[in-house]
């Protein structure tokens, strides 16, 4: 699974992007890149784009750990964590459901999952109407 990230500090965002089989060592392998990023701030939004997913992992147990794991790692008390989940497709959906459901109960973590790529950056208050345009301006 190729799973790429984009620091975009003038956007106060870390976009993540997903393709194919979601494994989840790969993701957690990400998520530490990122957040060793020199650029990469706590309390920057987190955009998770699901739309090229095609499969995701079922280890449950191994999700949670994976999941507490970044919660730990994004997490500032200053500030709520969001996570918007652009998920258009079938597969994409499960995974940020899967993601949803295991920081259930977290008052830190607000979990956002949509399926219309305008309105994801519209809800994060971005100017761009695609996440092309989005890589494009901070390539």
């Amino acid at each position: 699974m190729p799973v790429t990230f984009k620091i975009l500090p003038r956007r106060n965002l870390a976009l993540f992007t997903y393709s194919g089989m979601v494994g989840l060592q790969e993701s957690m392998e990400v998520v530490a890149a990122a957040t060793n990023h020199p650029d990469y701030r706590p309390t920057m939004r987190q955009l998770c784009d699901l739309s090229r997913v095609t499969g995701v992992e079922r280890d449950y147990l191994a999700l949670l750990r994976m999941q507490a794991k970044i919660v730990e790692s994004l997490y500032t008390p200053e500030s709520e964590l969001v996570v918007l989940f652009y998920a258009p497709q079938r597969a994409g959906r499960e995974m940020a459901q899967m993601a949803r459901k295991s920081w259930e109960g977290l008052n830190s973590v607000l979990v956002l999952i949509l399926d219309r790529e305008a309105q994801a950056l519209a809800v994060l208050g971005l100017p761009e109407m695609s996440l092309q345009a989005l890589a494009d301006l901070h390539a």
